[in-house]
């Protein structure tokens, strides 16, 4: 049986009824507590009154120790009641106006002295009367009860005294007694309504802040599961990187294969749609996939000094067909011997999507890649004559999936990740970033990078740019089948000796009947092989043998590890206009391969 909200309602006001309740009492415990020594000594100037105006000795004594003997017991007894949680609330009230009807009794028992004192005295002991009276106001309201029989218990005598002397002395301070002890009650009410109203506005406030509260911690917990929940899904896609990047390795490769055969006609049409295709698909996951490795804080730079000059050519070298097949030009003003320190892979990726996004906006004139010094640093500015962006969106388009200038999404111009990529590692580098531009003139993005002192080697950016591969004697490692077969496809088509091994066993194997000039080794093996380990036990067998790294971990551990064998890594999905730069750098640039696989790969 389901339970009944009202229920639950009567009783959620039983319990704010009663601690209103315990509130009313402890409150008067603790101003009757502070008044001990004020009413004790009313009560000793009370008595001196009586007994300088003639009253006998004894019966002031005996009322001033009765009168004092009531209030301290009434103060220990109130106390016990506020300490009693355990007994209900509602006697222990009870017991309290008891009490105070005591205390106000004794009061009031003094109004008889007036019957020996003369009317100066009286009045003298009236005020004094009606003064404790008025002063409960302030210090009993919170129990209503209690304060009027505490009045009434002093002001009845009072003015029964006065009524008693007669004339129309005795019959105006009697009424004007009693007068007054009706205004005392009505602001005694008058109090306890306000304390009520404070004491309630008190409790919705403590509401208030508790649902406030309790809204925050629903806010920082779902906030909290938003960011894990971010989290694991760019763990997740970076983790996955590989499974999802293998089918399209062997779709890429044997795209290119494809191309490169006698077709006709339609045939070739289809061939180049299909590339096309791959390639758009492969931009998209490696846009996505960067993102997630970038939030999953899955990557650290590897900052050392890179010649710009280099840099940027290969990087306008990539893209200058792109902005001719637009009749765009693409300009590149870079002095030679500059040298920043940074990323290689990132500041490329960076300049990269820079100069792709300004191709892809661009309709008509064309980029500009320009460095130029600023300071202790280096300013590379990406300018094109694009339609422009006004100042109210240029943080905009840093955003993920923002897209300006392309309202009907139309995928020719991206889908909108690439300045997000450029917002991310700009900051995971330390890189300042802005934007110049107005709407109908252009934009242009400016880098400011640091300067540095002198260039270490690196691998030029110029893929698809090196000889083709006639006659290379190219050994293949890779653990599944498909993606073999395609290495096989496209690597025979551009005139390579291929000989393609799923194993390392196998690979050593192969080793007795020929001798390759490059292994090209996917890191993630069967088993316990891993590429590293494959191209050291390779070069054991076949010292000074070139090796490539193919792999979906871009990470710096892995291009570190690799470098130390002096093995450069491939990202999935390896085009073969990528796969020809590589194998050609790699047999023209031995480096130290007869080095051993440290112990520490092993």
């Amino acid at each position: 049986m389901a339970d009944d909200p009202s229920l639950d309602n009567v009783q959620a006001q039983s319990d704010e009824a009663r601690l209103f309740d315990v509130r009313r009492l402890h409150i008067l415990v603790r101003f009757s507590s502070s008044l001990r020594w004020p009413m004790a000594s009313t009560a000793v100037v009370v008595a001196a009154v009586a007994w300088v105006g003639g009253c006998p000795p004894p019966l002031v004594i005996a009322w001033l120790l009765a009168t004092v003997g009531v209030r301290e017991a009434r103060a220990a007894t109130l106390l016990r009641l506020d300490q009693r949680s355990d007994l209900p609330i509602t006697p222990r009230l009870r017991a309290a106006a008891w009490w105070t009807l005591g205390l106000g009794l004794a009061h009031g028992a003094s109004a008889l002295f007036m019957l020996r004192l003369d009317t100066a005295s009286d009045a003298v002991l009236t005020m004094l009367l009606i003064s404790l009276s008025a002063g409960a106001v302030s210090t009993t309201f919170t129990v209503a009860t209690a304060f009027i029989v505490y009045a009434v218990a002093i002001s009845v005598p009072t003015a029964l005294m006065w009524f008693f002397a007669g004339g129309w002395l005795g019959w105006s301070v009697g009424g004007l007694v009693l007068m007054f002890v009706g205004v005392q009650i009505r602001f005694a009410r008058q109090n306890l309504q306000l304390f009520e109203e404070s004491y309630g506005m008190r409790l919705e406030n403590v509401a208030l802040l508790r649902q406030l509260s309790d809204e925050r911690s629903s806010l920082a917990q779902a906030r909290d599961a938003a960011v894990q929940a971010d989290l694991s899904k760019s763990r997740f896609l970076a983790a996955a990187s590989h499974d999802l990047r293998q089918p399209l390795q062997s779709l890429s490769l044997n795209s290119g294969a494809l191309s490169r055969m006698p077709l006709l006609g339609e045939s070739r049409l289809i061939a180049a749609e299909i590339g096309a295709g791959i390639e758009a698909l492969r931009q998209m996951l490696d846009a996505l996939l960067d993102v997630s490795t970038l939030d999953a804080g899955g990557v650290t730079p590897a900052l050392r000094p890179i010649p710009l000059d280099r840099l940027v050519d290969g990087i306008c070298a990539r893209f200058r067909s792109a902005a001719e097949a637009k009749g765009l030009h693409l300009d590149c003003i870079c002095a030679a011997g500059i040298v920043v320190v940074s990323d290689a892979d990132m500041l490329r990726r960076v300049v990269s999507n820079l100069i792709d996004n300004a191709i892809k906006f661009t309709s008509r004139g064309g980029i500009t890649v320009s460095v130029q010094p600023d300071g202790g640093h280096i300013r590379l500015t990406v300018s094109d004559t694009g339609s422009g962006i006004n100042a109210a969106d240029q943080r905009r388009v840093f955003e993920d999936l923002e897209q300006l200038g392309n309202p009907q999404r139309d995928r020719a111009f991206g889908h909108g990740l690439g300045l997000g990529i450029v917002r991310r590692i700009a900051h995971l580098l330390g890189i300042d970033y802005a934007i110049e531009s107005q709407a109908g003139v252009g934009t242009q993005f400016h880098l400011r990078l640091p300067l540095g002192e002198r260039a270490e080697p690196t691998v030029q950016d110029n893929a698809g740019s090196g000889p083709d591969l006639a006659a290379r004697r190219v050994l293949v490692l890779d653990d599944d089948e498909a993606v073999r077969v395609a290495y096989g496809h496209a690597l025979k088509s551009l005139g390579c000796q291929v000989v393609c091994t799923g194993t390392l066993d196998e690979a050593l194997a192969s080793l007795a009947s020929w001798q390759p000039e490059v292994a090209l080794v996917d890191h993630r093996l069967g088993g316990q092989d891993n590429g590293l380990l494959a191209i050291g036990r390779l070069r054991e067998a076949l010292p000074g043998l070139a090796a490539i790294i193919v792999s979906a971990d871009v990470s710096n551990v892995l291009r570190d590890e690799a470098a130390h064998i002096a093995a450069p890594v491939l990202r999935k999905p390896v085009t073969d206009a990528t796969l020809v730069a590589a194998v050609n750098e790699a047999v023209r640039e031995p480096g130290v391969r007869a080095r051993q696989t440290p112990q520490s790969l092993v």
